[in-house]
């Protein structure tokens, strides 16, 4: 199953399928019909995933 990374658009709180709320800064979910019709709705949008510190940048 194709997986991309949403987070909710501003000012709104999105419900996942389990009743939990989907993080303000996003998270990866499976895009099922129920994210599907989210973006469609323009509930959520696409976004980048935070980038991890390289091992350099965690050091200093």
């Amino acid at each position: 199953m194709q997986e991309s990374y949403l987070k909710p658009r501003d000012g709104l709180q999105v419900r996942k399928p389990d009743g939990r709320v989907l993080a303000a800064e996003g998270e990866r979910v499976a895009l099922t019909s129920y994210w599907r019709r989210r973006l469609r709705d323009g509930d959520v949008v696409e976004a980048r995933p935070p980038r991890k510190p390289s091992k350099a940048e965690s050091k200093e």
